[in-house]
């Protein structure tokens, strides 16, 4: 049996096998209605890639803090793209984007309010004056329901898992223990067992209103369910924020 460190080490060969159905379209519909003009874009815990690759911009920069991510990433690059390593809490790149997106519920893996508030200072930094902050995060209602002492499994050709999605003892926090059965070979019968801990944690709307408002932020739009017209319900499952930088 291995176990890795809660980094996505060993989970980033499998994390596009294991993620076939993540609906990345509808991320990408969303930064394209706000996108505008602008031609630069930072992509915050890019992962492997998969999104990253599709952003319509002129120049491209993915950081995640999994160093295994970005090299399974950078297999993938194209030309207008680059990938650094960096922790979203605490990065200088020393320069500035029109836009920054941190999509999939990556903020989620802020342990509290201070870790988010200074991901929101540090993308502020990063941001040309009226640039734009898209993120979104579990609601609520997704963290009590849905990750509350709940137990899911797939499997595909090489891969069977078991997800335990264990509340945590953080408010709003949830514990991922995952197990991974990895098949060895095509014709092997024999599986190699990997285990990965990921701790998420959300926060209410309007503590994050609050947070944002003491980033600096002006809030451009909040909605729900990656439609722009749903409000921000308390039986929502996923919260998106457009944030806009001030212009000088």
């Amino acid at each position: 049996m291995l176990k890795s460190r809660p980094v996505y080490q060993l989970f980033s060969h499998y994390y596009d096998e294991l993620t076939y159905d993540m609906p990345y379209g509808l991320w990408l519909d969303i930064i394209r209605q706000f996108k505008g003009g602008r031609r630069t874009v930072l992509d915050i815990g890019c992962g492997t890639g998969r999104l990253t690759a599709q952003l319509p911009f002129d120049e491209i920069i993915g950081m995640d803090q999994s160093d295994m991510m970005i090299d399974v990433a950078r297999q993938e690059s194209g030309g207008n793209i680059s990938y650094v390593q960096g922790d979203m809490k605490d990065f200088d790149l020393g320069r500035q984007f029109d836009m920054v997106t941190a999509t999939v519920d990556v903020l989620n893996y802020c342990h509290d309010e201070g870790e988010v508030l200074a991901v929101l200072e540090n993308v502020y930094n990063h941001l040309t004056p009226g640039g734009l902050f898209i993120f979104d995060i579990h609601s609520v209602f997704k963290m009590t329901n849905d990750f509350n002492d709940v137990t899911y499994s797939d499997e595909t050709d090489h891969i069977t898992y078991i997800w335990n999605a264990i509340k945590g003892e953080a408010p709003l926090s949830v514990i991922h223990d995952m197990t991974f059965f990895i098949k060895e070979e095509e014709t092997s019968d024999l599986y190699r067992k990997v285990q990965e801990t990921h701790v998420q944690r959300t926060y209410t709307h309007k503590d994050m209103l609050q947070l944002i408002d003491r980033s600096g932020f002006i809030i451009d739009t909040a909605f729900s369910d990656f439609d722009a017209e749903n409000a921000v319900t308390e039986v929502c499952d996923r919260v998106f924020y457009i944030l806009k930088k001030k212009q000088r």
